[in-house]
């Protein structure tokens, strides 16, 4: 299986994180154990898996001989023909707890709710479930990664290079564009469960379709009931903290009630109110 290339240390910051949606994702979360993997190429960042790449190539031209530009150029372009077909699906958390951006962006402007989870739970979820837990970079710059260096040795002996090493490192590029972001994202602080570009069904079985009225977008599902059963995790374990949106209509006994009726109390104590003063105009 195919590794990413590590942009940052899951386990330096908080010890939860955030995914901010309306109540009925979080039915199909919390109830069903279901969490829904999505296109990162038809996500709000029109430069998803493009980024990377990019200011990569930029960092590599500095460590290169402007005599071999065409020479970079041909390179990739020989090894990312089918690039525009790959796209890896994920699942997306925050740093941020009750933050205003993320009310109205991901959660119905204030009108959803913000589902905690346990990082490290998660994160071992993600491992078994094909989908690793992974944090976002946002640097403008990709001068300092090692991977520039791979790719500048690379260019300049790439006549004594293999086929399947080119090939690892093309692999390694392609698997590790989701995890880069321009810098003006920077204040969703992001983490992702992501799927690796390549044979994605093998992974995460079969896609599923969500269809809208003027849309139709694919999915894959990482089943977290099953996941937490066979590492022995207690299921609501994975839950920290259900967070009521500042506009929600939703009250924390309605919520305890509709908790304890599909048989997880457990949650009951784990609910609250958002602090957030956000005005929905």
């Amino acid at each position: 299986m195919l590794k990413y290339f590590k942009a940052g240390n899951f386990m330096e910051c908080n010890s939860s994180l955030y995914h901010y949606t309306d109540f009925n994702a979080m039915q199909g979360i919390i109830i069903k154990g279901e969490i829904w993997l999505w296109n990162l190429r038809r996500m709000n960042d029109s430069q998803e898996m493009q980024y990377f790449i990019k200011e990569l190539k930029i960092a590599l031209k500095n460590q290169i001989d402007s005599a071999d530009y065409a020479k970079m150029e041909k390179i990739f372009s020989d090894n990312l023909k089918d690039f525009d077909k790959l796209s890896s699906y994920a699942a997306c958390f925050s740093e941020y707890s009750d933050d205003a951006a993320q009310w109205s962006r991901y959660a119905k402007n204030g009108m959803g709710v913000c589902i905690a989870f346990n990082k490290e739970l998660l994160s071992k979820i993600g491992e078994a479930g094909h989908a690793p837990l992974c944090k976002v970079n946002y640097s403008k710059s990709c001068d300092d990664l090692e991977i520039v260096k791979e790719f500048a040795k690379l260019v300049k002996n790439s006549e004594k290079s293999t086929k399947e090493e080119i090939n690892e490192l093309f692999n390694k590029l392609i698997s590790s564009s989701p995890l880069f972001k321009h810098p003006s994202f920077i204040s969703e602080k992001e983490y992702r469960l992501v799927s690796l570009p390549y044979n994605v069904n093998e992974y995460l079985g079969q896609p599923h379709f969500y269809v809208e009225e003027t849309n139709i977008k694919k999915y894959y599902i990482l089943n977290l009931k099953n996941v937490c059963q066979k590492l022995d995790i207690h299921y609501s374990d994975l839950f920290e903290e259900i967070c009521i949106g500042p506009q929600a209509r939703v009250t924390k006994d309605l919520l305890s009630d509709y908790f304890s009726s599909n048989g997880i109390k457990e949650l009951c104590n784990k609910i609250k109110l958002s602090d957030c003063p956000l005005r929905r105009f």
